[in-house]
């Protein structure tokens, strides 16, 4: 609709587009003909008006953090004021998550209203049956598309992605309805669909710019060095360093121009190291030297790569000296996309990233932005990460206080993600019967940074935040604060194809083992090979984290089973599975859920035909996510990731609800798919399409009683 003029609207002087000049304006209106609201937009930029917005007498703040959890929020609110006085004024309950309880899922209910089987997100990674290879694992999120560039260079088509959820956010019938929107850091909006005079910028699903979802570099001298890429995607580099000068590569980007995707653009890189600091140089030569103290990250570095002479990609990189000595070692930060020139979109409008880092410095622009997978490298170590946690979020904080300070947006968002991070990382430090519990280490952590309880440390933090916005909200202003989901400690990984393999419901192909490591640099390239397993004998296979599909005749390329005998194999698997014991003796699922029984819609195509609740203690081992099939069942669990939620079951892994308002009678708490239908309540629009929820009965006051 078009946003109202006249009565009950006015310009905002703070905020909107500059008027555009008239043959500009012109222009646009004839290329968007058909569209009535260009040219209504063409007719205000003409008359030198900016977009009208729509007043709102009351503003509505919405803060998502990422992996809250309630019990662990009980635990903590003595020692959190602000989020206490929020939950005895307000409301503070659980809040219902998504099965599987994963953030993508989550966070596309939370934005569409819709389950999975409606938005089509079901896991990070997705199988596609209308390829080829329907059976390699590809990313859940978003659909990249390399760019076409000639051999000499010559750009023939630029790159692009296609958003695999199905439905509008929330905040798109605010827009539309007029009102002013900035919309922060939200998971699974890449690329973005810009909300009418509002703005966006995108959070998870935006790669790296090497199109990963966050891989390092390692440079490092010694015996103990080695080139090659991990199992968790780091690139490692030997360095051969003489009288204290070493030259390398910094790889980026796949380069377009090689077909097969297999050679990368790259910047050479200098280091030159004394005793406990070093320089590097990167790119050309005379680019200036930048400083790196020991222990400590260096500054955003600006980086260039290059594929003949209009083909430029920009980045920001930042390096950690990790040892010095004859055997010196350097650790490089995943490559963000420079927000100024992103190849394909970061936020929306285009420019409003950059224009964000012109404001408050260099940014991060990667969905995911804090490296844990170095960690599991072994690479960084606790202090480095739980830094970079920090970094993280002391910079999304700032971003988000400047936009509420000064967007003047009716409905603001935004979704922080270091609570999550630290209980991946971290839970081992409160769970004494973890594998990888080491009192040692944590004595070592503690000492470096004052901080007992790196968990709690990241709900401080969130406390904090939550004291400082709800000192800039107005009396009739309505907060509302969401998690996504809750978390377990993970003790023991278990290999699902291993286990499918074992009871004879799938097959490898002869002298084929399977057990070769699979490694998230060949799931990014779309490479995770599928030919080691036989697929002419499987009747079921594991893909994702907790996903079991069948090999069905008429869906899966080479499927075995007759649609007729479907139903009678998911029996007999689920009785299998909900009988399996772990090594320590407990039972590793609490339910076995059919697909066709927890998701409707129009995705149930490529919706999982078995969802495994894992019980607390245990998840779907890494390998399962990318089709590997190591030799053992059970894996135990010894990595710095020791916390988790991903295919646990969502009745035991809810997130968090909290609001300055008071929530009416509930038959049940709150859900996720309520949180778009109860926003677009407060405005008086309606929910996004096929948002069938209700909206939650919060207690707003009328006018009268204001």
């Amino acid at each position: 609709m078009t946003p109202p003029s006249g009565p009950g609207a006015s310009p905002d002087p703070r905020s909107g587009p500059p008027a555009r000049p008239a043959w500009t304006a012109f222009v646009l209106g004839l290329l968007l003909l058909p569209t009535t609201l260009a040219w209504l937009d063409t007719a205000r930029a003409m008359s030198g008006r900016r977009y009208a917005y729509r007043e709102h007498t009351r503003r509505v703040v919405v803060l998502g953090f990422d992996g809250v959890d309630p019990t662990l929020l009980r635990e903590f609110l003595p020692r959190l004021p602000a989020l206490a006085e929020l939950a005895r004024l307000g409301s503070f309950t659980d809040c219902r998550t998504t099965n599987p309880p994963e953030s993508p899922v989550a966070w596309a209910t939370f934005a569409t209203g819709r389950n999975p089987g409606a938005h089509s997100v079901f896991d990070f990674v997705r199988r596609d049956l209308d390829r080829p290879d329907s059976y390699r694992p590809r990313n859940g999120m978003v659909e990249p598309r390399p760019p076409l560039v000639t051999r000499w260079g010559l750009p023939l088509r630029p790159p692009g992605a296609r958003n695999l959820v199905d439905g509008a956010g929330f905040w798109e019938p605010v827009a539309d309805a007029g009102y002013r929107v900035s919309i922060l850091r939200m998971p699974l909006t890449f690329p973005p669909r810009e909300p009418r005079g509002g703005e966006l910028l995108c959070g998870l699903g935006v790669p790296d710019a090497r199109a990963t979802q966050g891989s390092y570099t390692l440079f490092a001298a010694g015996r103990d060095a080695w080139e090659g890429w991990t199992e968790f995607g780091g690139r490692h580099l030997v360095l051969y360093p003489k009288r204290g000068r070493a030259a390398s590569k910094l790889e980026g980007p796949p380069d377009p121009r090689d077909t097969r995707r297999e050679r990368r653009l790259e910047v050479p890189v200098q280091f030159t190291f004394a005793a406990d600091t070093a320089l590097v140089v990167v790119g050309r030569n005379d680019e200036p030297p930048i400083a790196l103290a020991l222990g400590r990250y260096s500054r955003w570095i600006n980086i260039e790569f290059t594929a003949g002479p209009l083909v430029r990609v920009r980045g920001l990189v930042r390096f950690r000296l990790l040892r010095t000595g004859p055997n010196p070692a350097v650790y490089a930060s995943p490559i963000q996309i420079a927000p100024h020139a992103p190849p394909v979109p970061l936020s929306a409008p285009r420019g409003f990233a950059g224009r964000l880092a012109d404001r408050l410095g260099p940014m991060r622009t990667a969905g995911w932005p804090q490296d844990t997978f170095a960690a599991n490298d072994g690479v960084l170590d606790d202090v480095a990460l739980f830094t970079d946690i920090r970094d993280t979020y002391r910079e999304n904080e700032r971003l988000f206080f400047d936009r509420l300070d000064h967007a003047n947006a009716a409905l603001s968002v935004m979704v922080f993600t270091a609570p999550d991070r630290a209980s991946h990382m971290y839970f081992r430090y409160r769970d004494k019967e973890h594998p990888a519990h080491d009192p040692a280490a944590i004595g070592r952590f503690v000492r470096a940074t004052g901080v007992e309880d790196p968990i709690f440390e990241t709900y401080r933090w969130m406390n904090d935040t939550v004291a400082a916005v709800r000192k800039r909200l107005g009396r009739d202003d309505i907060l509302l604060i969401v998690s996504d989901h809750g978390f377990h400690t993970w003790r023991y990984g278990m290999n699902l194809n291993t286990w499918l393999l074992k009871h004879g419901y799938l097959v490898l192909h002869d002298g084929d083992a399977g057990a070769k490591r699979r490694n998230l640099q060949e799931f990014f390239k779309n490479r995770s090979g599928t030919a080691h397993i036989d697929w002419s004998r499987t009747r079921a296979y594991a893909l994702g984290l907790g996903q079991i599909y069948v090999n069905l005749k008429g869906r899966e390329r080479d499927g075995t089973v007759e649609p007729g005998q479907r139903a009678a194999l998911l029996r007999e698997l689920r009785q299998k599975l909900v009988k399996v014991r772990g090594p320590d003796g407990a039972a590793v699922f609490t339910a076995i859920h059919l697909g066709q029984d927890i998701w409707q819609g129009s995705h149930m195509r490529d919706a999982p035909d078995l969802q495994c609740a894992f019980a607390t203690g245990y998840r779907v081992s890494w390998q399962t996510a990318l089709l590997g099939v190591p030799g053992q069942v059970f894996e135990v669990n010894a990595y710095p990731w020791s916390g988790d939620h991903c295919s646990n079951d969502a009745a035991q892994t809810a997130g968090v609800f909290l609001s300055n308002l008071r929530l009416g009678a509930l038959d049940q708490p709150p859900g996720l798919e309520q949180i778009a239908p109860t926003i677009c309540g407060l405005f008086g629009v309606p929910p996004p399409a096929r948002a069938k929820a209700s909206p939650l009965p919060l207690l707003v006051r009328s006018e009268s009683e204001r």
